[in-house]
């Protein structure tokens, strides 16, 4: 512990009664923005293209990011310690941590979603006037999205499911109702949750419209086992044969629902920053009226003691103040946002 006469001999904060000043604007307008902006570049680096093509790159925009964060943590722990005046240290680091990580999660959370199955399909071949009876699927296995002929229809007699938690069905892909000429089935509509339990039934993607003909393939997923199990089924119920199936979302419109995918992405990133600057300048509110309040009691070490045993009066004989007791357990509660702004202990 420091010596007596350090402690008395130390600079007084300003913040006590009788010496409060004006709030600097600079540092408000900081806090409310910086944390803002990392929270924008942290989303973006992590939604959109960068994070498909150049993971490393994007990962390390965000460790310099967190890396800057630790040195403000660092320098809120020294002002801390040796400033005996609130500064804005403190809260900054944690909001600037805060939005760090939130912008991290809701971006990879974007991606995941949007971006990666947009530039997975973008990264393969658009096939365009196909005939599932006639052409092999080993002819078109770097297809992304397929466009099938006239006559191209859902063999709904032949689709089955595989349940496990969700039930996964599929439904060949045929010509006129004619099987194909290698014996092959090799393109399959799935859906999930959308055909009968007990009957060849099947309701997924656009299967009621007039006129589809159209599949976007699935690349990835957990789903993509489940769904050849499915195929599985259908292949010893049915004694047909599909060796390498080729699984596609059926849809009307394929290559529209592809491009609303990436847009989607923009939606969802500029919606997640709007919501992190109202964030920002909520809690940056908060900070700043815990702010004010510093220093307005007659002493900075100001306590009442209650001697009656109602508690309802002060003691010597002073009536209890209600209002500053609900002011002390308010400013209490944002301690952990505003702890820089406190008296050095």
């Amino acid at each position: 512990m420091p010596l007596l006469k350090d402690r008395l001999g130390s600079q007084r904060s300003v913040f006590v009664h009788g010496h409060r000043i004006r709030m600097n604007v600079v540092p408000m307008f900081l806090n409310v923005f910086m944390p803002w902006g990392v929270f924008i570049l942290c989303c973006g680096m992590t939604s959109f293209w960068v994070m498909y093509a150049h993971p490393r790159i994007a990962w390390g925009f965000i460790g310099l990011v967190f890396l800057a964060w630790f040195v403000i943590i660092a320098v809120a722990f020294w002002a801390r310690r040796f400033d005996p005046n609130p500064t804005w240290f403190s809260y900054f680091a944690l909001v600037v941590g805060v939005m760090a990580i939130a912008g991290t999660v809701a971006g990879l959370d974007n991606f995941k979603d949007f971006s990666e199955p947009y530039y997975h399909i973008m990264s393969l071949k658009t096939i365009e006037n196909l005939d599932a009876s006639f052409v092999p699927g080993k002819n078109v296995m770097d297809g992304g999205i397929f466009m099938f002929g006239k006559g191209n229809a859902l063999d709904e007699t032949r689709s089955w499911h595989f349940t496990f938690k969700t039930t996964y069905c599929v439904a060949p892909i045929i010509t006129n109702k004619t099987a194909p000429l290698s014996q092959n089935y090799d393109f399959w509509a799935v859906g999930k949750d959308c055909c009968s339990l007990s009957a060849s039934d099947f309701r997924c993607g656009s299967w009621g419209l007039a006129g589809v003909g159209g599949g976007i393939r699935l690349v990835t997923g957990a789903d993509i086992k489940y769904y050849k199990l499915a195929v599985e089924q259908a292949e010893s119920l049915y004694n047909i044969n599909a060796p390498n199936p080729i699984l596609l979302s059926w849809s009307s419109a394929p290559t529209v629902e592809v491009n609303s995918w990436n847009q989607q992405v923009f939606k969802n990133y500029i919606l997640m920053v709007a919501v992190a600057l109202i964030a920002s300048l909520f809690f940056m509110t908060l900070a700043t009226c815990g702010f004010a309040f510093i220093g307005r009691n007659k002493s900075a070490y100001a306590m009442d003691f209650y001697d009656q045993d109602n508690w309802q009066q002060g003691g010597y004989g002073k009536p209890m103040d209600y209002g500053g007791a609900l002011i002390w357990c308010l400013t209490g509660m944002l301690d952990v946002c505003i702890g820089a702004m406190q008296l050095s202990s």
